[in-house]
């Protein structure tokens, strides 16, 4: 009988009135992790640019390159254009979600 008196309750686990997105003394400073998304996503973009250049490059002399494997795949599929894509895509999409966060919790505030 008690056990069907509580079969319904919900179970509550932690703190109900903790705020969960400020957890520690620095995290209410909302502007490294949007300086390390737009550092990385930039990162990101000039690597796109330098291994388009550097399999273009090796296109026109002949040579052969060194890849990994998923960019060998890509290449295959999509030419030089694919892998510089690819990484570009990522990389604003790094920085588009660093925006979003940052405006996130700064209207937390």
């Amino acid at each position: 009988m008690a056990f069907e008196e509580h079969k319904n309750k919900k179970i509550q686990f932690g703190n109900p009135y903790a705020d969960y997105e400020y957890v520690n003394k620095g995290s209410k400073r909302t502007w490294p992790a949007l300086v390390f998304s737009l550092v990385i996503g930039l990162g990101l973009c000039y690597l796109a640019y330098y291994r388009y250049s550097e399999i273009n490059m090796a296109e026109i002399m002949g040579d052969s390159l060194s890849m990994t494997s998923i960019e060998w795949a890509i290449y295959k599929i999509s030419g030089k254009t694919g892998v510089s894509v690819l990484l570009v895509f990522f990389g604003i999409g790094l920085m588009l979600l660093g925006i979003y966060n940052f405006k996130r919790l700064e209207r937390m505030k």
